[in-house]
């Protein structure tokens, strides 16, 4: 056994601490027994005892669709202002670079990014030789795009409806939105209509760690009365925590070739935000908000995200 495979067998171990059990199917691997990590407030969480990967259910709850979540311009502002530039800019170097390695045969690869946001990507790409297109499900972040560089995006959600009028491309790219999107199923059939005959998806997508079972633990042993790292982890924003088992199966089952899933540290705001988020107050927040970001440059942080390749069939 490989040492992240001996890694995410581990991450399943954490299914033995559970209130209850069920046979429905895991929407990553598809194998049966989810067991509930976490009891209903009415929402949930539930854990796959095979892959480890953990997902958000509303249970009674309204549900709230991502779509109605990303059009308040307000909230739209906010998470601009905590952004963590550094961080993504150098990851999207990173990345552009692999598409690279996985496209030689194209000079100038079309590249189509899913939830493009404010654009810094799309921009990153198009100056390094790429042909970009996007599109988003927020208006504000359609309008951030246009003003910051540019780039017009489309107002959709319907990927294979824009497939029929786009045109393929080389590659398609996805930064956090596997985790976020009502059906992401529906998304990864989408990104394979946009997608050429061998293609290239990339996403990144927040993975199960060493952080989610920490938290749990805590959770359990206070009866939950400290649960709000549990809580910022996985939600009604991020409803999805994978495994590389678990996220390698759900992209075979949807007609993919995994490529690569590789455990990344990838803080997407600043340390200082998340801090605040679970309670911190905010005169502590900042000195030890900057201790975690040097941390997490040096690689000492936990890997916090899955960033993936897969290639579309031929």
């Amino acid at each position: 056994m490989s040492g992240e495979e001996a890694s995410v067998r581990r991450e399943g171990e954490i299914a033995i601490m559970v209130e209850s059990s069920s046979d429905d199917e895991c929407p990553a691997c598809g194998a049966a027994g989810m067991r509930v990590v976490s009891p209903p407030r009415p929402q949930f969480v539930k854990q796959c005892s095979g892959c480890g990967s953990a997902f958000f259910y509303f249970g009674a709850a309204q549900p709230v669709s991502h779509n109605d979540q990303y059009n308040v311009d307000s909230n739209y502002q906010r998470y601009l202002e905590s952004a963590n530039e550094p961080s993504l800019t150098v990851r999207h170097h990173q990345t552009l670079a692999r598409l690279r390695t996985l496209l030689p045969e194209v000079q100038q690869p079309r590249l189509f990014d899913v939830g493009a946001g404010g654009g810094d990507f799309l921009a990153t790409a198009r100056d390094c030789g790429f042909s970009v297109g996007g599109n988003e499900v927020s208006q504000p972040a359609i309008n951030e795009c246009k003003n910051r560089h540019g780039i017009d995006l489309v107002l959709s959600d319907d990927l294979r409806v824009l497939a029929e009028s786009t045109g393929k491309y080389d590659a398609v790219t996805m930064w956090c939105v596997l985790a976020h999107v009502d059906e992401p199923q529906e998304l990864l059939r989408g990104a394979r209509a946009l997608l050429r005959p061998g293609g290239i998806l990339f996403f990144s997508t927040p993975r199960y760690c060493s952080i989610d079972r920490g938290a749990h633990l805590l959770r359990k042993l206070t009866n939950d009365r400290h649960r709000r790292v549990f809580d910022r982890r996985i939600n009604h924003f991020h409803r999805r925590q994978y495994t590389r088992n678990g996220i390698e199966a759900l992209l075979t089952r949807e007609g993919f070739i995994p490529l690569a899933a590789e455990p990344t540290i990838g803080y997407g705001l600043r340390m200082s935000e998340y801090l605040t988020s679970i309670g911190l107050p905010s005169r502590a927040a900042r000195p030890a908000g900057q201790l975690l970001e040097a941390s997490a440059k040096a690689g000492m942080l936990p890997r916090n995200i899955l960033s993936v390749y897969a290639r579309a069939p031929e």
